[in-house]
Formats: C-alpha cells, structure tokens, sequence
C-alpha cells in the first residue's frame, strides 16, 4: 500500500438569508447544501466557476464525484479525472468508480470535517494540487452564487515560523483575514476578536517600515493575524531581509499559500477505514495550530 500525499483547506461560508429561514442546526443546512454539490449526478464542468475553471476544462477531460458518504460531521468521497469518457469507468449502480479503472482515472479521496470546516484531501499530481480546491468551492458557488464559499489552504506554522524568524528584519506585512469558523486559538484570539468587533466580513491589513516591523507590537496585534491566517483563515505576506553566508543582506517574501500543512496516510480500497484515518489526522493537523510557536 503506497502512501498517499495529503493537504488541508480551510472551509469559509459567506452568511445568506437563508441561514434564518431553513429548518435544522448549521452543520445540518451546511451539510444539505454540500450534498447538493458533491453528487453523482453534479455535472462538474456545467456548474464550475472562479479562477480554476481554465485550468479544469481541458479538451477529453471529464470529472466526476463518486463513492459519496455522509455521517453526523462529515462527508466523504471521490473525485475522479477521466482524460477520454467518464462512462468507461463509472458504476451506475453503485455510484462510485470501477475499482479497476481507478488508478487510470487519477482518483482522490476527501474528506470534510464538518464541525471543524475542515477539506482534507488527497494531492496527486495527475490531478492537480489544487484541483480539488477549484472543483469544491468552484461548483458550489456556480450553484449558490459567486463568493459563497472559499477554500484556504492552511499553512504550516513551524515552516513560516521558521523562515520568519530567519529574517534579521520584517519590512512588510500584508494580511487578507475573515473572522473564525467556528472558533479559534489562543493565538489567533486577539485580531479574530477585532474582526468581529468591527462587524467585518474581511479585513485587509497592510504594515510597512524601512527600519522594521514588530510582531509583538500593540500586544502582538500583527502576530495574531499571521495566525489566522495560518489557520486558513486568510492569506499573509511578509516581506524582509535575511544575511547571508556573505554578510549581505537579500529580500525574502513569505506566502503563506506556499507553505502549506502537508502530511501522509495509507489510504486503501476501505472507505471505512480511510474515514476514520482522515478525520484522525484532521485532529493532529487542528493540534498543531494551537501549539505556541515563539516568534
């Protein structure tokens, strides 16, 4: 059994009048909406839009969903790329792919934490890394509406960390934020309260010094919105000078889009075992968001 290379997105649903009308609890009506997406039946390339759908609509491509679960917290399935016709290897009857077709239909397995607004899925190259990202929240906002859902890659906080703290000075700071759903960490705490104070929906930050930027200034202000981005919450930038072996110093740019949690698991021909896989590793990589990493 080959292990497969896994990634973690950040789920962010725009509030709609709907949210006071339908019956049910939030991750009940979240769930719905879901379902309605990722189906057997969804015509992919039909409903996609936003900035993946020149990447995902390639001459003899089709995709599909397939192999589609659900239980109390969660939805678990497929996507597959089928370069020729779709129909060759799907299964009609059981609404999922011919498990001897699946490696040359370049299949990924998913799963969203429901609870926790957490995608995690399988990043295979004849897929495309991002891919899966484009797909999810590409269709589910050509069927309820551009900008209803986002999908954030979260970043690995030792990696930025580490090259943050490799810097001898931090020049700028650039931050996209949205406030937490649903909750946050002790590190995060500071700017995801100030979000909500504001009654935003998103905040843009922007800090700049020649002579350098401090983190923990105005009570680590700055600190707690790198954390939320880290924890998918948004996007951040940091721009500044590392010395090198030479003495000189060189301009460095952190993105944290570029650094993002990747871990590895077994994933095999049982679903059942693969969702309880998942939603363990979802609970490691939510683990070490809360960790205190000094910077």
């Amino acid at each position: 059994m080959m292990s497969s290379n896994l990634l973690f997105a950040r789920i962010t649903f725009s509030p709609t009048l709907d949210d006071f009308f339908e019956e049910g609890n939030k991750l009940e009506q979240e769930k719905k909406r879901l379902l309605k997406v990722i189906s057997w039946d969804t015509d992919i390339l039909k409903h996609l839009v936003g900035p993946g759908k020149s990447k995902i609509s390639k001459k003899n491509v089709e995709w599909k969903f397939g192999g589609v679960q659900e239980g109390e917290d969660y939805i678990y399935g497929r996507i597959a790329k089928c370069k020729g016709h779709i129909a060759s290897i799907a299964d009609n009857v059981t609404k999922d792919f011919k498990p001897e077709y699946q490696r040359e239909a370049f299949v990924c397995n998913f799963l969203i934490d429901l609870r926790n607004h957490v995608f995690a899925y399988e990043s295979k190259r004849n897929v495309g890394e991002k891919a899966p990202l484009w797909i999810i929240s590409g269709v589910y906002n050509g069927i309820y509406g551009s900008e209803m859902m986002k999908l954030n890659l979260i970043t690995d906080k030792r990696k930025i960390t580490k090259r943050i703290n490799e810097l001898s000075v931090i020049t700028s700071v650039k931050l996209s934020l949205v406030p937490t759903n649903p909750d946050m960490t002790p590190s995060s705490t500071k700017m995801d309260a100030l979000i909500r104070n504001l009654h935003a929906t998103r905040i843009t930050i922007e800090a700049s010094s020649g002579s350098g930027l401090d983190l923990k200034g105005e009570d680590g202000l700055l600190n707690s919105g790198l954390a939320l981005a880290e924890e998918g919450y948004g996007s951040a930038k940091v721009t500044g000078l590392k010395e090198k072996s030479d003495g000189l110093q060189k301009e460095e740019v952190i993105n944290s889009y570029n650094l993002p949690v990747k871990e590895k698991a077994e994933l095999d021909k049982n679903d059942g075992e693969n969702i309880v896989r998942l939603k363990n590793i979802i609970s490691s990589v939510i683990n070490i968001l809360k960790d205190f990493i000094p910077r």
